[in-house]
């Protein structure tokens, strides 16, 4: 069939092309014969034909027909074997379908065979449990019969173990209580044997304290009752003669004013021990500012050069008094035992605060300390100079300051750079 389709197409095509031919021939003759006569003609104005080009021009065009319809058959075939290829295709599918249709109903036959069989076995051993669960029932009410029994037997049991149990509490209870009792009195007394040995020893440390201020108070007061006597003795006989005594009475009021500073000093130890610790809210630049306002008057106080260093500007809980004694004596003694030969004569204070500590740390490059008096430095009236610098109270002063409010203080002298340091830490 294919064939006759391509057939009927070259037909189609070669009808055409005589057609065509045969018109433009048949066109050009009758125009040289009868060029003023002409038909209109398929729409077209052309001459009129003779008999013999009418005749093949229709046997032509029915060859044309007869190839339209060859081609039209042809296409009618090919869309007619299309549309049975796929019907056998649906058809196939159809059946492919159909057949796993069946087996998946063949398998849901033999599953509801499977679970039947599986009901009627379930239903035979719940059968088999109930009769179980009843002779379970039976068995219980006489475990529970029993168990009542024993449980009754248990609480005569529970009772009288009660009964011990609170006896053997009484017997430890009063055994603790006496344990207490005893080991509370053990403690008391230990405690109080270490109360009495540390206010004994606090007693013996003020005793020879007092026994020291004694002696050496009245040692140094001695010196300024002294000349008092001598230059009273030479005033009066200066007088009697007749003589200037005015030069006298300067040394005797130089006297007087070096006794009247030690008794303040001695009357400042006594009143350090004795005051109890007012704590203020204040700053460490406060305490210092006053401090320097009293050492003004110091002779060699404006050649040093004094740098301080204040890490700690908020304000803090201090006791302003004993602090501003701690600066004031251990920047007056940097004053006071600075080195007149050296160029450059500088004090550093340096102030931080570490772990709830603060630490004050004075440094200066003056005449130094001695090592054989370094361990003495901080006894009362020691003075680490033979210059004639004060009575030795200052770093006295300082101690007994730093151990009231429960810090230290230490001297650290550097032979190699000739530098003392004096360090006193205070928690706060």
């Amino acid at each position: 069939m294919r064939k006759v389709f391509f057939n009927s197409v070259v037909l189609v095509l070669l009808s055409a092309v005589v057609l065509y031919t045969i018109q433009e021939l048949s066109s050009e003759s009758i125009n040289l014969k009868y060029p003023e006569s002409e038909v209109l003609f398929a729409g077209l104005s052309i001459p009129a034909p003779n008999g013999s080009s009418e005749v093949f021009k229709n046997f032509t065009l029915c060859t044309l027909s007869f190839g339209l319809v060859g081609v039209i058959l042809g296409m009618l075939n090919f869309s007619y074997k299309n549309i049975k290829k796929y019907n056998f295709f649906l058809e196939r599918k159809f059946n492919s379908k159909a057949y796993i249709l069946e087996e998946k109903q063949e398998q849901l036959i033999a599953q509801n065979q499977a679970y039947k069989e599986a009901l009627f076995l379930i239903k035979e051993q719940n059968e088999e449990i109930e009769t179980a669960q009843q002779d379970l029932l039976l068995k219980n009410k006489e475990l529970q019969e029993a168990l009542e029994e024993i449980q009754s037997q248990n609480e005569l049991i529970d009772r009288e173990r009660t009964k011990l149990h609170q006896a053997k509490g009484i017997i430890q209870t009063q055994n603790t209580k006496l344990l207490n009792i005893a080991r509370s009195l053990d403690q008391q007394v230990q405690e109080r044997t270490e109360e009495l040995s540390v206010s004994n020893n606090l007693l013996l440390e003020k005793n020879k304290e007092l026994d020291d201020f004694i002696y050496k108070s009245a040692h140094d007061l001695r010196g300024p009752i002294a000349r008092f006597k001598g230059l009273s003795h030479l005033i009066n006989i200066e007088y009697k003669v007749g003589n200037d005594i005015s030069d006298h009475l300067k040394h005797l009021e130089q006297s007087a004013n070096q006794m009247d500073s030690m008794l303040k000093r001695l009357s400042n130890v006594y009143e350090i021990s004795a005051r109890p610790i007012s704590l203020q809210k204040m700053t460490i630049d406060d305490v210092l500012i006053s401090v320097f306002e009293r050492l003004k008057g110091e002779e060699s106080y404006h050649h040093i050069d004094i740098q301080v260093n204040n890490e700690v500007q908020e304000s803090m809980m201090i006791d302003p008094t004993l602090l501003h004694l701690i600066f004031k004596n251990l920047i007056g003694n940097s004053i006071r035992f600075y080195d007149p030969l050296k160029l450059k004569k500088w004090i550093k204070i340096d102030i931080q605060l570490e772990d709830k500590q603060l630490k004050i740390n004075v440094v200066d490059n003056g005449i130094g300390i001695k090592k054989d008096q370094q361990k003495n430095i901080f006894d009362l009236f020691f003075v680490g100079s033979e210059l004639p610098k004060g009575p030795g109270l200052g770093l006295y002063i300082c101690k007994i300051i730093t151990k009231k409010l429960n810090g230290n203080i230490s001297l650290k002298y550097s032979n190699s750079e000739k530098e003392t340091s004096f360090e006193a830490t205070i928690p706060l």
